[in-house]
């Protein structure tokens, strides 16, 4: 039986950056897997460090975020392997906006897929071009440099000549911060 997969985010308040992945995450998996778990991608955000956590089904959640309190306060846990509920896409881009502004960025890409998944044509390029973004965002947060640049660059080029809205997000503002982000080649978590 596959195991059940969440993602958790933890509280951190400015006291870690992208650069503390590698020991964040030991210190995570020492608290996890003496209770059959595993933990896997940590990212860390400017508030946050949230990480995939893998149990058997079944297994009670709870016993799991008391382990990890001392490395911070647990701000939200999600199930990550159950079919997302069907909802239109002005709801999924809020949901995304939100999620982006609080720099969830894995979250991001995963509600912005069942969009994608359906979309046609100049509409699943500039829905691709946001999944990129995020998908490099990601990164980042691993403290995986490398990749970001040339990532932001294939999302921006996703992203010309699209509408200027798309389902009240401002493409053209998204688009504009990409290219900022780009052409200053420094990093920093932006809000949309």
């Amino acid at each position: 039986m596959k195991d059940a997969r969440y993602v958790i985010r933890l509280a951190h308040g400015g006291a870690y950056a992208p650069s503390d992945q590698a020991s964040l995450l030991s210190r995570v998996r020492e608290r996890v897997h003496p209770l059959s778990g595993h933990a896997m991608n940590l990212r860390v955000s400017r508030r946050a460090i949230e990480f995939d956590l893998f149990c058997k089904p079944g297994t009670e959640l709870h016993p799991f975020l008391t382990a990890l309190e001392p490395i911070g306060a647990v701000l939200t846990y999600k199930r990550l392997d159950v079919p997302p509920n069907a909802a239109n896409p002005a709801h999924v881009i809020a949901e995304a906006r939100n999620l982006f502004n609080e720099e969830r960025y894995w979250e991001v890409h995963e509600v912005l897929e069942g969009l994608w998944l359906k979309a046609q044509g100049p509409e699943k390029q500039l829905l691709q071009g946001l999944i990129l973004t995020a998908a490099a965002l990601v990164h980042a947060q691993k403290n995986e440099l490398k990749v970001v640049g040339q990532m932001l660059e294939d999302a921006a080029n996703r992203l010309e000549n699209q509408p200027p809205i798309y389902y009240g997000l401002d493409i053209d503002q998204f688009l504009r911060l990409l290219k900022k982000l780009i052409s200053a080649k420094m990093l920093h978590f932006p809000t949309i």
